[in-house]
């Protein structure tokens, strides 16, 4: 990636409330942020994962605003996605990555030649779990995922090695790292991907993305200079601005929220 900041402090709270008030003033807009660690703080067990009070309550509010689409994107299944958020139209999903959403038809299944890839992945991971008994492996339509978060430093990096191993040789697996994850996926699309169809699509002028992780920062560099990012606690980032947690998370969509209302009739 280009351009990397390993800027721990956040964004001037007078430079961040300025770019979200071009963006607030801009004629049709996306407001998409990711789920884990965005909205919602990291957890051992994933389906544990709640995101902070008042956080979906102030993205239902502004998907009501005109000319304002709003977005959860995340690694998550949709399925689960849409357990976890409770969401609902207009508040628009994607999940997997991209490989899923809840605004166009559903996915293809996997044909013969995926569905073999991912029989044989399946077992190569439930057989590494097996040895290491505290990860435990997410399934998802066209992915594995395996969690070692909670688990002891050396036997958790053992576990995502002998992952990043099985992987090696299989030019049609995509392998994504992150916080104490490890995802294998037999069909990708790209979170970044995903937005900038989505923006496309429904003919928006600028998208801001809210992000902490590895596939976020891969989002981030493909939306670039021309639309806005923020990258969501410490680490090296492309993102132009940082938040400290997803508290002040919950503060930005609070006053996009008063910058949005207040903004005059579309034109």
């Amino acid at each position: 990636m280009t351009g990397l900041r390993d800027r721990a402090a956040a964004t001037p709270a007078g430079e961040l409330t300025d770019a979200l008030r071009r963006f607030a003033a801009l004629p049709r807009v996306l407001v998409a942020v990711d789920f884990d660690g965005t909205l919602a703080p990291l957890v051992d067990d994933p389906m544990t994962a709640r995101a902070l009070p008042g956080a979906l309550e102030l993205l239902d509010q502004l998907a009501t605003l005109p000319d304002t689409l709003v977005a959860v994107v995340s690694g998550r299944d949709l399925a689960t996605l849409r357990q976890l958020t409770g969401a609902v139209d207009p508040v628009l999903l994607v999940g997997s990555h991209g490989v899923e959403t809840s605004y166009r038809e559903p996915a293809p299944s996997r044909d013969e030649a995926e569905s073999a890839r991912f029989a044989i992945l399946e077992a190569e991971l439930t057989a590494l779990v097996r040895a290491h008994p505290q990860a435990r492996l997410e399934r998802k339509p066209h992915s594995l995922v395996l969690h070692v978060r909670g688990i002891p430093p050396e036997e958790a990096a053992a576990t995502l090695a002998e992952g990043r191993a099985l992987a090696r040789g299989r030019p049609n697996l995509r392998v994504t790292p992150g916080k104490d994850v490890l995802e294998l996926a037999t069909r990708h699309v790209g979170k970044g991907s995903a937005l900038l169809d989505l923006a496309d699509a429904r003919g928006v002028d600028q998208v801001l993305y809210v992000g902490d992780d590895v596939t976020d920062e891969q989002a981030f560099e493909a939306l670039g200079h021309a639309h806005l990012t923020v990258r969501v606690g410490p680490g090296e980032t492309v993102a132009q601005h940082r938040v400290r947690d997803e508290r002040h998370v919950v503060t930005l969509l609070r006053g996009l929220l008063t910058l949005r209302s207040g903004r005059g009739p579309s034109a």
